[in-house]
């Protein structure tokens, strides 16, 4: 162990102390399903929660929440196709990303939540699970994770790889930490060649960084699947030709802005159906008040789509997960959050896979790529703040022609992500390989 690591361990010995005995509660009061949330977290698994592991090689792809979901289930497809039979384990950090991945991949890939990085439990996860690759995808760096895999002599990937402007000079500060860390790394996947020049500046070492291109958005074409559209169309009873907003994966002040902007543009057309998806369902109850604030009756989703309720509003909120990329099949106008406000963006690929233009506001650091893509094809209308985010929908609630004409340039876009996953799933085929196996 590097000092460095040692430095690591030693800083957070504390917080491991702390939480202990909340854990240890967590796991012996805690109804079932919370309790093996806290147990895997630890690094414990239960046989039923591991039962599919005996097929070998093994993959374990980290995933760390909803957006990185998309982007394993990606890999998984394409990794069937350069290298079928592989056994596949996909952990997430957060109980959304864990409900998703067990809704899209549970049919095939074992479903875990991802070990605190504390020395014992990454070891007790690396020996229950035992893997013969691992993948992480993004920007998922953790130094007891990948210190202990590399002791075991598991090979490691990172793969779509990104590192910010922002996380870069971070990482910078503690670049003793990240130097041996990147070393660890078997190949490194990235996403551009700023994020190649970034992650060698931290330390990787320049001959295992290759550029690949952005995987996400792979795929998202062909599941755009109008008919699943036209079945939400219908439980929701939108009529034809009735204008839909839809607000995705909104945070912070823009829980308070979407509602203000929708209720304005409800005077100037009153039958404009808004639906409104937070970025994280513990932040439900914020929007719930600021609907009401604006007046607007609400309903929620899963009340409409199960059949208990009839819809009577045109308002609509969100409730669950895995239901955004079908509703932005339903919108015409479709806002992405997270870009109004300094928190990066999110994935604005996934409108423009159903063929519809996209708004977003400037902040989209961690969505660069597919910003600069989707305004280059004209289907990306960027924003600088609420107001001119208000001036443009009103502009193009009434001019909805222009609006329909830019979305095709968008799926047309995206036309050769699906070979960028090929490659990054070569990259691990090829790794698993020829690199090292465990005995």
């Amino acid at each position: 162990m590097n000092l460095a690591r040692l430095l690591y361990n030693v800083a957070t010995l504390p917080m491991a102390a702390a939480l202990a005995p909340f854990a240890y509660l967590a796991c012996r009061l805690l109804p079932d399903e919370k309790a093996e949330r806290w147990k895997q977290r630890l690094g414990f698994h239960s046989q039923k929660a591991i039962h599919y592991l005996h097929q070998r090689p093994l993959v374990w792809i980290h995933a760390v929440s909803v957006g990185e979901v998309g982007v394993a289930s990606t890999l998984i497809g394409a990794l069937d196709q350069v290298r079928p039979g592989l056994g596949i384990v996909v952990s997430t950090t957060t109980p959304h990303g864990h409900e998703l991945a067990q809704q899209k991949l549970a049919h095939r890939a074992t479903c875990i939540y991802f070990p605190l990085d504390f020395i014992v439990s990454v070891r007790q996860a690396l020996r229950h699970v035992r893997p013969d690759i691992i993948v992480c995808l993004e920007t998922e760096l953790w130094p007891n994770f990948l210190g202990e895999a590399r002791r075991l002599g598991i090979s490691t990937l990172l793969i779509n790889g990104r590192i910010s402007e922002g996380s870069f000079r971070r990482y910078r500060k503690i670049l003793p930490l990240m130097k041996p860390l990147l070393e660890d790394f078997s190949a490194l996947a990235m996403v551009s060649s700023n994020d190649a020049n970034r992650v060698i500046g931290i330390g990787a070492p320049a001959a295992r960084v290759t550029v690949t291109g952005n995987m996400k958005g792979a795929g998202l074409v062909e599941q755009a699947d109008p008919s699943r559209a036209e079945d939400l169309k219908r439980k929701l009873q939108l009529k034809s030709g009735q204008c839909v907003l839809v607000a995705g994966s909104i945070r912070d002040r823009e829980l308070s802005w979407l509602p203000e902007i929708y209720s304005q543009l409800l005077r100037e057309q009153a039958d404009l159906v808004g639906i409104f998806a937070p970025r994280h369902l513990n932040r439900l109850g914020r929007l719930e008040a600021w609907l009401k604030r604006q007046g607007l009756e609400f309903q929620r989703l899963s009340s409409l789509v199960n059949g208990s309720e009839k819809r009577t509003t045109a308002t609509i909120l969100v409730d669950g997960v895995g239901k955004l990329f079908d509703l932005y099949g339903l919108g015409d106008l479709i806002f992405c959050g997270g870009s109004l406000v300094p928190l990066g963006g999110q994935n604005i690929l996934e409108p423009a896979a159903w063929g519809k233009p996209v708004f977003y506001g400037p902040y989209m650091d961690n969505f660069l790529e597919a910003s600069q893509l989707l305004e280059t094809a004209g289907c990306g209308i960027r924003v600088q703040d609420r107001d001119e985010l208000l001036a443009k929908l009103r502009y193009f609630l009434a001019n909805p022609e222009a609006l329909k004409a830019m979305g095709s340039n968008g799926r047309a876009a995206m036309s050769d992500r699906n070979q960028i996953a090929i490659k990054q799933a070569e990259l691990v085929r090829d790794t698993l390989d020829g690199g090292k196996h465990r005995a």
